[in-house]
């Protein structure tokens, strides 16, 4: 009984891992041409490895049990454990390389013309749409000596006509 309550909770932590990592192989087989091939790729070689690693660490995790338990010997342990601690140590830097490496496969820098939000964008007609115009602020271009009315917003030294050069007084 002690044995499956073992094997249950090693399955909890690891089932979301794999899990997810499969759905993002199927998502990723399947993109079809929504992607460009070589980003697919180094997305799905990412992804598998990324879940070799997590099924073999999961196998890992389930087998250790068994081998303190058996007569296996302390040195053959110590190099299962150092194997499998290069190959996860090599296999996850691999794979997150492979995904960031499909993220930005196949992109164009962008020269100047490209503004804070990229460019690009089309309207329906296909004319591209027009850069936006600055909204003109409350009380922009109030003019002090015209004799206008002084907006609410600006009282004492906030307003626009205030002299700049003086330093407030401080008791």
């Amino acid at each position: 009984m002690r044995e499956f309550g073992y094997l249950a909770t090693m399955a909890a932590f690891e089932t979301p891992t794999v899990l997810v990592l499969l759905v993002g192989l199927v998502l990723a087989a399947t993109a079809g041409q929504r992607l460009p091939r070589k980003p697919r790729m180094l997305a799905l070689s990412g992804l598998t490895v990324l879940l070799v690693s997590a099924l073999l660490g999961a196998a890992w995790t389930l087998l250790l049990p068994r081998v303190f338990g058996s007569d296996w010997g302390r040195s053959n342990f110590q190099l299962l454990n150092l194997a499998h601690g290069g190959v996860q140590a090599l296999a996850y830097p691999l794979g997150t390389g492979l995904l960031v490496a499909a993220v930005l496969a196949g992109r164009r820098a962008r020269g100047a013309e490209a503004g804070p939000f990229g460019d690009g964008q089309r309207t329906p007609a296909g004319q591209p749409v027009p850069a936006a115009q600055p909204v003109p602020q409350a009380g922009a271009g109030w003019d002090a000596a015209g004799g206008a009315d002084v907006p609410a917003q600006w009282d004492g030294r906030s307003r626009p006509d205030a002299p700049t050069d003086t330093a407030p007084d401080r008791p």
